[in-house]
């Protein structure tokens, strides 16, 4: 069996990084947008909403990848915080994204992986949730093999494993989300 190996650290943060996510990220005027796609691919019925920071690099060239304002100043300076914290290292970012999402009455997302190819990954959960949107992974027979339940202000990290999501019962679930080599 696969070893699901995770990095976690709860105080990583500067403090102009929690003032842009209390007063941008999770301010009523923070531009998300209608996604019901997963990985990049097809369709699926799994409704959340998004804010594209920077697009998968296997659908747009280098030059298109950024996609918001935010990228250099603080998206970026909070995941290099949270790397740092946890004594990673990254060459380049795949993607990144601020996700938000909400009880449709799914239960859970789909179980994906994000790229079909060696990378890791990383959560920051950026708001007080409902405990129960837990992020599940997965082994080769969808089996749950580790829970992250989420805390505000918390990163993890982890390798390109199988996961998914509960949708909280109540209330929203805001993250940062992020892959890397």
């Amino acid at each position: 069996m696969k070893t699901f190996e995770i990095k976690r650290n709860n105080n990583f943060l500067s403090k102009e990084n929690i003032k842009f996510i209390n007063e941008s990220v999770l301010n009523n005027n923070f531009p998300f947008y209608f996604s019901n796609t997963f990985t990049g691919g097809n369709n699926s019925n799994y409704t959340f909403l998004v804010h594209v920071v920077q697009k998968r690099l296997e659908t747009v060239s280098l030059n298109e990848a950024i996609n918001s304002p935010d990228f250099y100043l603080p998206t970026l300076n909070i995941l290099d915080n949270f790397l740092k914290s946890v004594n990673e290292k990254y060459k380049f970012f795949l993607r990144m994204a601020y996700n938000l999402t909400f009880n449709t009455g799914d239960g859970k997302s789909q179980i994906h992986k994000d790229h079909n190819y060696s990378h890791k990954q990383i959560i920051i959960y950026l708001n007080d949730t409902d405990p129960e949107s837990k992020t599940c992974m997965v082994d080769e027979n969808n089996k749950i093999v580790k829970e992250i339940i989420p805390k505000k202000f918390e990163g993890v990290c982890f390798g390109d494993v199988k996961h998914f999501q509960y949708f909280p019962k109540k209330g929203f679930r805001t993250v940062l989300v992020a892959t890397y080599i």
